[in-house]
């Protein structure tokens, strides 16, 4: 089942002048393999406007052809890489999709020394070069960044159709030493002069290649990044706001740097680049994304680099303030610097301080912060703040992820410009800043100030102001039976003539989607949407005969709840058809403790739930909480009450935090947390007397005792944040998500997100740790092969697992948005 991304007039422009097409269309999944809750729902979407006719699936990097950049918005080319779909689309200034780039829609080149077109898995990271930009015409066009080959892709637009593709070469292979190895190479830039730039993400460094349009013969002429004794790269850092400051002259404001070379050569986690020509200079910029800081370098004839300054810490209308977890860069013609703040949620400008013909400067000396023009945004869902209208008219400014931020140029380096009306002004000569909103799944249109001071507006939805239609590109992921974010995945087990069916909480349309074990939709389970978010979901049985099946649904603040308790976090049990059983008050439940009450309005929402029976009338219910808690509570299912017994976990202070809008990082950022505590709690499972809680960043699973929270050890080697291992074994987890234990066998499933896999154990149970404190079950094999990306059957980023009473293994995709069921005989023995 192949999502395609182009409607039938779209798909034809794609075969107009081909050169007879020599392409290799995407694999079926393997044996076994059935995907559901992303299917292609166009034809849904035909009585849209144009731009809203498709659905982005996680749309990260856009770019587009400056040529095509000179009147009307019909014959403008932009570029998205929608990695959830596999596909590069091809959209007009309009946002009206006019193309896409697929594995089986390219031809092959006739300059190609290649035989046949290349599978497309995971387009991650694109950049495109103008033939006004390119030194030679020949290295003009569209670049992508495949993360799940390893390789990076090169295509030349059709001269007798602008809108479909000719294969010219490729370079990269998976590894992490010299040459052309890659490891999840990230983002990537192409300057006129032929020079590619690629964030080899996974081996924390960048790479240079010179790329021959004679031989399309690939030569490395640089590597940067800091090595360890034996030269392999390694993530350097971590950089600490309020210590570090910028990169200058020594001082007290410097002195972390100074003491520590690794941090001007190193990066942790490269992301986004860009580069800039004035006069015969030019100019690269790599976002250092782990370490929250852009870096500035010059490019030397021969393609060395050579660093002009490092920006982190800036002002923004007077106050001090750090860039958190950047991705994207882009530049004007002037030098003028316009990066997505991912994790910030927003986007920012610093004009280059700089005259034509020498170094751009964003800083008034090497002792004094740069200064943003403006910063714009903030975290949020827009199918939350539509609900009320309270957030529904600051709309425009919620983003989730913004992955980049492009201000759009014409062939003679102007902004490209739009009239709007802005909060019942109108203005005229508008410049226009393309941002990817990954997390909304959209493209959105901001509009400068014509003196590009200050951002007037971004794309709203339907509603806000005097929009009959959403603004931005790409129709919302809220039609019925698709996912925005899963935030649980569970099975409500067979019940009589009623067959077992797959329960997955959506928590930006807060409703529980229901589907049959072989992916049909059988509508929203409790038969509407819930208020305010279902965060997790488990499933049990009372025992009291007839359909005892019951459904418990975390709600991270529940309307329903009466006066002076709306709005509370609560925990709902529903009967097995759908039915609304009862409702505890969990944080009325949680208050007056040492740890924080569970509480949406306090920031502490609830993440993850498991019940489990331990006698004929009492269960235990574990809860996780985003203040990296887990909590025990007793249902007694013969009285109906729900009492509060512990409380484990809790962060190590020493590793401090980046994921609220309080952060610092503390010396132990970077380290794996003390036993017992947790850095982005996750999923939990209970059985056999024990609780296992992933500890996400500390790429672990803490194992409690059920009766008292006492901890007992933990699965898994650990690691710090973002440490990820070359191979897959035992130990090493990247990431991990989703846990579950099969009730039969007690055998363990961990959702091994950036591994790409889903891994399975033998049963944990009433084993001891070692000496060093970890708990070590037989690692028996995983799910699936890792290079298919985001390919049906691909696992890029799995969350939630589920072991079935069917036999057969479910997950969900952070990145495809969608449900993956695999057989356990499709599993891949352990190395």
């Amino acid at each position: 089942m192949k999502r395609r991304a182009v409607a039938a007039a779209g798909a034809a422009l794609l075969t107009v002048g081909s050169l007879g097409t020599v392409a290799v269309a995407d694999p079926a999944p393997p044996a076994g393999v059935v995907a559901f809750a992303d299917e292609d729902r166009s034809s849904s979407l035909t009585g849209e406007v144009p731009r809203q006719r498709y659905q982005f699936s996680s749309p990260t990097t856009v770019t587009y052809d400056r040529d095509t950049m000179t009147g009307a918005p019909s014959a403008a080319r932009v570029y998205v890489a929608d990695v959830g779909n596999h596909v590069v689309r091809v959209l007009d200034l309009d946002g009206r999709q006019v193309g896409a780039l697929e594995s089986d829609g390219a031809s092959l080149d006739p300059a190609s020394p290649h035989g046949s077109v290349p599978v497309i898995t995971a387009p991650l990271g694109i950049a495109f070069l103008s033939k006004t930009e390119a030194d030679d015409d020949r290295l003009a066009g569209l670049y992508v960044n495949d993360v799940g080959t390893h390789r990076i892709h090169f295509f030349r637009t059709d001269p007798a159709n602008p809108d479909a593709f000719r294969y010219v070469t490729s370079i990269g292979q998976k590894g992490n030493g010299g040459g052309q190895d890659l490891t999840l190479p990230r983002n990537l830039t192409v300057l006129p002069q032929g020079l590619l730039y690629v964030s080899d993400e996974f081996n924390n460094r960048i790479k240079g290649f010179r790329l021959d349009p004679a031989t399309w013969q690939a030569s490395l002429v640089t590597t940067v990044g800091a090595t360890d004794a034996t030269g392999r790269h390694v993530g350097a850092g971590p950089v600490l706001p309020g210590e570090d400051k910028d990169w200058g002259t020594d001082s007290t404001s410097y002195d972390d740097y100074a003491g520590s070379p690794a941090k001007v050569s190193g990066f942790r986690i490269p992301q986004g680049q860009t580069w800039y020509r004035t006069g015969t200079r030019t100019f690269l910029y790599v976002t250092d994304n782990g370490n929250n800081r852009i870096k500035l370098f010059e490019v030397a004839t021969n393609g060395t680099l050579t660093l002009l300054d490092i920006l982190g810490r800036f002002t923004a209308s007077g106050s001090v303030e750090h860039l958190k977890r950047p991705r994207g860069v882009r530049v004007d013609t002037q030098g003028n610097l316009f990066v997505a703040d991912t994790y910030g949620g927003r986007i920012l400008r610093f004009d280059n301080l700089a005259g034509s013909g020498v170094a751009p400067s964003y800083r008034t000396s090497k002792s004094a912060d740069a200064v943003a023009r403006w910063a714009y945004g903030k975290l949020g869902l827009h199918q939350v703040d539509m609900r009320t209208p309270a957030t529904a008219g600051l709309e425009d400014e919620s983003m989730q992820l913004p992955n980049d931020a492009v201000p759009l140029l014409r062939p003679d380096g102007t902004r490209v410009t739009e009239d709007v009306v802005a909060w019942g002004t109108f203005y005229d000569d508008a410049p226009v800043v393309l941002v990817s909103d990954t997390g909304n799944h959209r493209i959105k249109k901001c509009w400068e100030g014509p003196s590009g001071g200050t951002i007037l507006r971004c794309s709203v939805s339907d509603g806000v102001g005097t929009a009959t239609d959403h603004e931005f590109w790409g129709h919302p992921r809220e039609l019925p039976g698709q996912l925005h974010y899963a935030s649980a995945l569970v099975e409500l087990p067979a019940q009589g003539t009623q067959p077992a069916t797959i329960l997955v909480s959506d928590t930006p349309n807060s409703v529980i989607e229901q589907y049959s074990t072989d992916g049909a939709r059988l509508g929203s389970f409790t038969g509407s949407q819930l208020m305010w978010g279902v965060t997790g979901l488990a499933t049990f049985r009372t025992g009291a005969g007839g359909d005892d099946r019951r459904v418990a649904a975390l709600v991270a603040s529940d309307a329903t709840l009466p006066w002076p308790y709306v709005a509370d976090t609560s925990l709902r049990l529903y009967t097995g058809s759908g039915s609304l059983a009862t409702t505890f008050n969990l944080t009325y439940r949680t208050g007056g403790r040492p740890q924080p009450a569970i509480s949406f309005l306090d920031g502490n929402l609830p993440t993850a739930i498991d019940v489990v029976a331990e006698t004929s009338s009492r269960l235990g219910v574990f809860v996780t909480t985003s203040s990296d808690h887990l909590w025990r509570f007793t249902y007694d299912r013969v009285n109906a009450t729900l009492t509060t017994d512990w409380v484990a976990g809790g962060r190590d202070a020493s590793k401090g935090q980046d994921h609220q809008t309080d952060w610092n990082y503390g010396p132990n950022f970077f380290g794996q947390g003390a036993s017992g505590t947790f850095d982005q709690v996750q999923d939990v499972a209970a059985g056999g007397g024990r609780v296992y809680a992933v500890d996400r960043r500390n790429q672990r699973i803490n194992v409690f005792r059920a009766d008292t929270g006492a901890y007992v050890g933990r699965i898994g080697a650990g690691g710090g944040t973002y440490d990820h291992p070359d191979t897959i074994t035992a130990d090493k987890f990247f990431l991990p998500h989703g846990i579950d234990l099969d009730p039969a066998s007690g055998k363990l499933l961990v959702g091994d997100g950036f591994n790409f896999v889903v891994r399975r154990y033998s049963s944990p149970a009433g084993l001891a740790p070692d000496a060093s404190g970890q708990i070590r079950p037989a690692f028996e094999g995983y799910w699936l092969d890792p290079s298919l990306g985001t390919l049906d059957g691909g696992l890029f980023a799995p969350q939630h697992v589920l072991f079935s009473s069917t036999g057969r293994i479910f997950t969900d995709s952070l990145i495809s948005n969608r449900v993956t069921r695999f057989t356990t005989a499709s599993m891949t023995p352990a190395p």
